[in-house]
Formats: structure tokens, sequence, C-alpha cells
């Protein structure tokens, strides 16, 4: 990550709040970088469930769906689900933990009431087998997928690869070509000094 590239963005286009919470973001990545992978999913998982107020895509940019950068989301310090989620999979992903270890995950978030809506998850992965452990803006405790009942899986995705629900392989599909929303906020997120 060129963090030069990233605060002069941050500067630039949000002011010094933003500045503050790119300082801060760049403190957290430090701090977690020698930690184990539990200790740097709870560090990531704090920093931004912290550090960001939950909005709508509606009310921060007028739009339906829209997936900002950590950069967008930093800078104007809020976001939605799918926000906090990229954000954290770009934190992880800059600590050494490998892709294949992490989903970004859309699910059906079950509500009070019956109701369910559309959300986004980060899940982690031991192993490829094993059950994950689901990080969220919406509950901020880090449990494993088994126990959050109010979460029904329809697919997941990483930089390289893309799975359906139920599905334990990847359908060898580039999520970068089903997903155009992905695929807009890693060109911009390039720009502002972010590679995945």
């Amino acid at each position: 990550m060129d963090f030069s590239t990233l605060m002069s963005v941050l500067s630039a286009r949000y002011g010094t709040s933003a500045t503050q919470r790119g300082t801060a973001w760049q403190s957290t990545l430090k701090d977690l970088d020698a930690k184990s992978v539990p200790e740097q999913l709870t560090g990531i998982n704090r920093f931004f469930n912290q550090s960001i107020r939950w909005q709508s895509d509606e009310e921060i940019y007028g739009e339906t769906d829209f997936w900002a950068t950590p950069a967008e989301t930093l800078g104007l310090g809020r976001g939605d689900c799918e926000d906090f989620t990229i954000a954290k999979y770009v934190s992880l992903r800059q600590l050494g933990v490998p892709a294949d270890q992490l989903r970004l995950t859309y699910v059906k978030l079950q509500m009070t009431g019956g109701r369910s809506q559309a959300h986004m998850v980060l899940a982690w992965y031991a192993t490829p087998g094993s059950v994950p452990l689901i990080l969220d803006n919406a509950n901020a405790q880090i449990l494993p997928a088994s126990q959050r009942r109010d979460l029904r899986p329809v697919f997941s995705f990483t930089s390289d690869a893309l799975w359906i629900a139920g599905s334990r392989q990847n359908d060898n599909i580039n999520p970068s070509s089903r997903l155009s929303q992905w695929r807009q906020m890693l060109n911009r997120a390039q720009a502002e000094g972010i590679t995945l």
C-alpha cells in the first residue's frame, strides 16, 4: 500500500478529520503487523466498527448501491455494510492474511419480525473446510458462522474467486467480471494507492 498517495488523497478530498482517520488506520496496521491472525481480526474489526458510522449509500452517495474504497470510507467517516467489509478485507490482506482465508460474503440478515435484508460480512477461514469466523458491522462480536443464525449466505468472493452458497469450491469465474461494483472499486482504490 502506498500510504503517501493515500494520505494525499484523504487530505485533498476530505480534509483534516479524514487525514486523522487515515493516520489512525496506518497506526493500527503497524500495531497489528506482528500479532497473531485472531488478534489482527479483532483489531481490524474493532477499528472500523468504532471509526466509521453506518449510513446507507442513498444517504451518502445518492445511489442505491455504491461500493466505496477504504479511502472513500475513511474520508467520509461513514459507510454501509459493503464499505465496512471491503475496508476490513483490504486491511487484513495488507497484514498478510492470505486471500484464500478471506471471503467477502453476501448474506440475508434476519431482522426482528421475520424480515430479512441484504447484508455483507467478512468471513475468515482458518482452513479451507473450517467454519469461518464472521467480522460484521451489525454485530461487533467475532463469532463462528455456526453461531450467527441470523445470517444466511448467498454468495462470497475474493479478489480471485467467486463461490455460490452451499458450494465449497469456487466456480473459476473472476469476481471482477461478474461484480461490476467490485471492479470499479478496485480501479478507484488503485488510483488511491491501494492494490490487492
